[in-house]
């Protein structure tokens, strides 16, 4: 199987935050990632954490099904062992072994970044306009009143386009699920559908930040 390389847009439709875990005194109590220049991004582990999710779920909707080729294995074994393959384990292996890659797993993610035309328009001496703080408070369910002392600042970055790249490397293909190399090519293919499935990325999810479209295309 050759190396594929994969480009991934990220369309955020609301304000969405990634944690630096770094207070700023009286302007927030969170502060969201930044890179050298100031600009917002989502790092590569970020992204290759809610792909496994997605993956994961498209798997246990039977997309992947007929590329298991052993009868007698479980379905919650095989999406542990697919996941795994391409994924990686959790965790590291010392030294540079074959396990270590394993470990690893074939696919690879950058940093999800604003495109570099759009960097140089928006010019890093005005990328604090990317961001803007919020605040909440935790209410009392007795009073329906705020409790005191319970009012939080975080900063968020405002709705946009960012892009990462991808790479699926095929150092070997031993593996214990028959997985052939038209096999990977195969769900390669539909990473794009998985894709589709994230809807949100970063923290704050569950109080309406980070919600997204995913795309994903060969390049």
């Amino acid at each position: 199987m050759s190396n594929y390389e994969f480009k991934i847009t990220i369309n955020f439709l609301s304000y969405w935050f990634i944690s630096s875990g770094v207070e700023n005194g009286a302007y927030a109590d969170q502060i969201t990632l930044k890179d050298r220049d100031g600009f917002p991004y989502v790092p590569g582990k970020s992204i290759k954490g809610v792909f496994r999710e997605a993956f994961r779920t498209a798997l246990k909707s039977g997309w992947f099904d007929r590329f298991r080729h052993d009868d007698s294995m479980s379905d919650e074994e095989f999406h542990d062992k697919l996941i795994q393959l391409i994924f990686g384990q959790n965790g590291t292996v010392d030294g540079y072994s074959r396990d270590e890659l394993h470990a690893e797993g074939l696919i690879h993610f950058t940093n999800a970044e604003i495109a570099g035309n759009a960097r140089s328009k928006i010019g890093k001496e005005n990328s604090f306009y990317l961001f803007k703080t919020v605040q909440s408070t935790k209410i009392n369910k007795e009073t329906g009143t705020a409790e005191n002392k319970s009012l939080r600042t975080i900063e968020v970055a405002v709705p946009m386009h960012l892009s990462a790249n991808v790479s699926v490397t095929n150092p070997f293909m031993e593996n214990t699920l028959g997985i052939t190399e038209k096999d990977m090519s195969d769900i390669l293919a539909l990473f794009d559908s998985v894709s589709s499935l994230i809807t949100e990325i970063g923290g704050k999810r569950r109080r309406g930040f980070g919600r997204c479209l995913c795309s994903m295309e060969i390049i």
